[in-house]
């Protein structure tokens, strides 16, 4: 992404500018004041660069793909030798170590003339020259000059300790991608202990010098550093499962949700566990009405009275139960409403033994009917024994 137009002053080399500061200072001092300005504008509009594309962004169609299973693709035919870096980006990491080491010579040597100039300075303007002439211009531009060539070398020595530790981060980040295709950000930098901001800056001037191979970059989209192949498929947020409408929730549904919530709002385990056995047995009887009709007859009184009455039995003992207090008439009352509770599940286990009454009845009627066919075809272990007594 670059800005509209070119910013030549805002990338005149530090190095420069320091070395100038100690041969001509006031020009020094301009242009750093004109390369701040203009890389302050830049970055103005760079920023503007990214927002109107973020803003676009956020009008494409997402990308409904699913992702490809592991393997699906081998990449590596296609991007063999992608790897390696271009001429351009080995240029750009030459150029960087030629300035880290012209940063070092050149500070070193103008922060020495400084540190040896800077005492003759100041003797010249303190001692060896008469009062009045103390003041002069010359022996202010010395003194200047000296001062200046300190600022200068030792704002070059920083400069050049700054370029080797972003090489040093550099390889460090290179190390940790490895040989992945792709990563993460976050994971990058966390793992590399740096900062986003930071972390971010450093890998920039990564992928410009080519510690990536020609192909890497950033995606914005998904936040991932891609070194081959294609970006991964953003994770669809997982969607929560719909709550049941309670215009379609039948009679039963409702009837065993409100004792779940009930049962959730006790307090006690023990209590607890006699709510969880009538809604599980209450379960199964209303399982058998849904799926035989018939035996819905029979659960008018259960449906109608029984179950009615066990939630009110339950609101009452929760309400009880949340006063926080003990006194003889609400434990008298829990200790009814428990006692209840026991007579509730036994009638609960009777209604459900009751409905399979009538598959009894059918099954005796079955096997009676089948033992006299076994009987009358002469097939029943009964008549062969009959017959074999029989004879002499």
């Amino acid at each position: 992404m670059q800005p509209q137009r070119r910013h030549y002053f805002a990338h005149i080399p530090i190095i420069a500018l320091l070395i100038l500061l100690g041969l001509a200072p006031w020009l020094s001092v301009i242009l750093f004041i004109i390369r701040a300005i203009d890389r302050d504008s830049e970055k103005k509009e760079l920023q503007a660069a990214r927002d109107r594309q973020d803003y676009a962004a956020d009008f494409r169609p997402q990308d409904t793909r699913r992702a490809a299973p592991q393997g699906a693709y081998d990449y590596s035919a296609h991007y063999a030798g992608h790897d390696l870096p271009t001429a351009e980006q080995q240029k750009s990491k030459l150029h960087q170590q030629r300035l880290t080491s012209l940063c070092t010579i050149a500070g070193a040597i103008l922060l020495f003339i400084g540190v040896v100039s800077l005492p003759d300075a100041v003797s010249q303007m303190l001692f060896m020259h008469p009062i009045h002439e103390r003041l002069s211009l010359s022996n202010w531009s010395d003194l200047f000059t000296a001062v200046a060539q300190i600022a200068g070398g030792g704002g070059a020595l920083l400069f050049s300790l700054n370029l080797k530790r972003i090489s040093r981060l550099e390889r460090q980040l290179d190390k940790v991608v490895g040989g992945r295709d792709n990563i993460p950000l976050n994971e990058l930098f966390a793992t590399a202990g740096l900062p986003a901001e930071e972390g971010r800056r450093v890998l920039e001037h990564a992928i410009d010098h080519g510690y990536f191979g020609a192909d890497a970059y950033i995606d914005n989209l998904t936040g991932f550093l891609i070194v081959r192949g294609p970006a991964p498929i953003p994770a669809q947020p997982a969607q929560p499962e719909p709550e049941p409408d309670p215009a379609d929730e039948t009679q039963y549904r409702k009837l065993l949700r409100q004792l779940h919530q009930a049962g959730q709002s006790l307090a006690d385990p023990a209590t607890q566990d006699k709510v969880g056995r009538l809604e599980q047995v209450a379960a199964r009887i209303f399982a058998l009405a849904e799926k035989d009709p018939s035996k819905q007859e029979q659960l008018r009184k259960f449906v109608g009275y029984y179950l009615p009455t066990s939630l009110k039995l339950l609101h009452t003992y929760i309400q009880l139960d949340s006063q926080g207090v003990d006194g003889e008439n609400i434990t008298k009352t829990k200790q009814s409403i428990q006692r209840s509770l026991d007579l509730l599940v036994t009638a609960f286990e009777n209604q459900l033994d009751k409905l399979f009454q009538s598959d009894a009845l059918d099954v005796s009627a079955d096997i009676a009917a089948l033992e006299g066919m076994l009987n009358l075809d002469g097939l029943s272990g009964e008549s062969d024994f009959s017959i074999q007594s029989q004879d002499p």
